[in-house]
């Protein structure tokens, strides 16, 4: 069997590399503070895109200048005594990983799609008149605490952002009452937490969208029982192996080989592929980062195994993948489970507009990323619950109208998902296809949109807990002291 490291060593390697996150190779520099405005912003987007504040199939306009009658009213009025907000402008937190030595520009695409919302918004007349000032918050992947508290000094909110160690900085974030609508989240003790609405949401502690097992069972039923698991070697990873391996299980899958790998590297991936040989495995479920799966790929090949099918997350969706893999995905079948729009439905009015805006904004940016699809959701729906506030725009208010949407696909960005029941994960999942000449977009039972298929029953109520997640009771509070 493959060597094994110490945890100790890996800790941080481990996340960086394998939840649900993309490495890049991307060093662009990125500034504490920007207002976002060194993009055009006096001229409307290219042809084509939401010149009007309009966008994919919100036909409200998310941003605009201020309004003459406000939709909230309160003593609070155009931001006074609101931290991070006064009569013109806005102040938000976006954290990412990009300064991680390991991994430099680590989730760019986070910051980019920050970026490209608050130049396309601000354009616009900002959130009703109130222009958004980004703080780009670097985590740096072990210092997710301390930037929490930083925002908690500065920040109205956090909005399209996310960290790899978001477990550290939740009593933080409650203690200070600050909101988060983030891009993405990882641990058990950030999913679902309080004061946190997420636009794209596919498990809770309890129950998890593993809909593309439905799509298995049916495409290759012979497969259910011979099903091995592999991940890194670190508790997180397992813990979201073990959620998967737990919906598989009530899929009518048997486990027959069950492994992890070195998250810091594998010098070989042949003991792997000779594991699942040797146990005859027939589908593989992989819980990692796409360029491992390339070469487990080519190391099945080597071997000359053939799997019946091979499954992963949103994030395996990843050029990555391919440039690693090339012909093997040709032999074996690889299938992505991704909760996003993939850029190659093109009919989706939301992706051409997207990369548009990107084109725009920021055209040396991490267009073609699932996260910055995520990012750019949760943006829109922080974006359109503040406008509902008028010109008093205080966090109970924005809360209360982003908690009380109870239908929400980032206007196309991604499956429709019920912001107001967090512990109910969207029913939607797109799947996609990988092979060595790029991804194609499953037509199995697919919604009108031939992206999604919403049938209720790809989302699993799971055996075990998987949680926590994080409350204001844990730290004194309660959302009454929300203001």
């Amino acid at each position: 069997m493959p060597v094994r490291v110490p945890n100790h060593r890996i800790a941080a390697v481990a996340l960086a590399t394998v939840l649900l996150v993309s490495i890049t190779a991307c060093s662009r520099d990125s500034t504490t503070e920007t207002d976002s405005t060194s993009a055009p912003s006096s001229s409307a987007p290219a042809s084509g895109a939401p010149a009007n504040g309009q966008f994919g199939t919100l036909t409200t306009p998310v941003c605009g200048p201020a309004s003459t009658t406000s939709a909230d009213t309160g003593a609070a009025g155009t931001g006074a005594n609101v931290l991070g907000v006064t009569p013109d402008s806005i102040r938000i937190g976006v954290i990412s990983d990009v300064g991680y030595a390991g991994a430099p520009g680590l989730n760019q695409e986070l910051f980019d799609a920050s970026d490209v919302f608050a130049s396309w918004c601000n354009s616009l007349g900002g959130i009703n008149g109130h222009k958004i000032i980004i703080d780009k918050l670097d985590a740096k992947i072990t210092e997710y605490q301390s930037v929490i508290q930083k925002a908690c000094e500065q920040d109205f909110a956090l909005v399209g952002g996310g960290g790899a160690f978001d477990d550290t900085g939740q009593t933080a974030r409650l203690s200070c009452l600050l909101p988060d609508f983030p891009g993405y989240v990882v641990t058990p003790a950030a999913r679902g937490a309080d004061l946190q609405v997420q636009a794209v949401n596919t498990s809770s502690d309890t129950k998890l969208n593993f809909g593309l097992a439905r799509y298995l069972n049916a495409t290759f039923p012979d497969a259910k029982d011979a099903v091995g698991y592999l991940t890194a070697n670190f508790a997180t990873t397992i813990n979201l192996k073990n959620q998967y391996q737990d919906a598989g299980t009530q899929n009518g899958w048997s486990t027959v080989y069950d492994e992890q790998y070195n998250a810091v590297g594998e010098s070989t991936w042949v003991p792997f592929a000779q594991g699942l040989a040797d146990k005859k495995a027939k589908g593989l479920v992989w819980i990692g980062e796409p360029t491992g799966l390339g070469k487990l790929l080519g190391a099945l090949d080597q071997i000359g195994y053939k799997l019946d099918w091979v499954a992963g997350p949103g994030n395996v969706y990843d050029a990555g993948l391919i440039t690693t893999a090339e012909s093997a995905l040709d032999t074996n079948n690889v299938y992505i489970d991704s909760a996003t729009t993939p850029f190659e439905a093109t009919q989706v009015p939301a992706i051409g507009q997207y990369e548009q805006l990107f084109d725009t904004y920021l055209p040396n940016g991490k267009k073609n990323a699932a996260l910055g699809l995520s990012s750019f959701s949760a943006w829109l729906l922080f974006a359109q619950s503040a406008q509902a506030c008028g010109t008093n725009i205080t966090r109970s208010c924005v809360l209360n109208h982003a908690t009380a949407t109870t239908s929400w696909s980032g206007a196309g960005l991604s499956g429709e998902t019920n912001p107001s029941t967090p512990d109910d994960p969207s029913q939607c999942y797109a799947g996609i296809k990988a092979t060595s000449k790029g991804f194609t977009v499953l037509d199995w039972e697919t919604d009108p949109s031939g992206v999604y298929n919403c049938d209720p029953a790809n989302v699993v109520t799971l055996t075990d807990t998987y949680g926590p997640p994080a409350r204001l009771t844990d730290v004194g509070k309660s959302l009454a002291d929300l203001k």
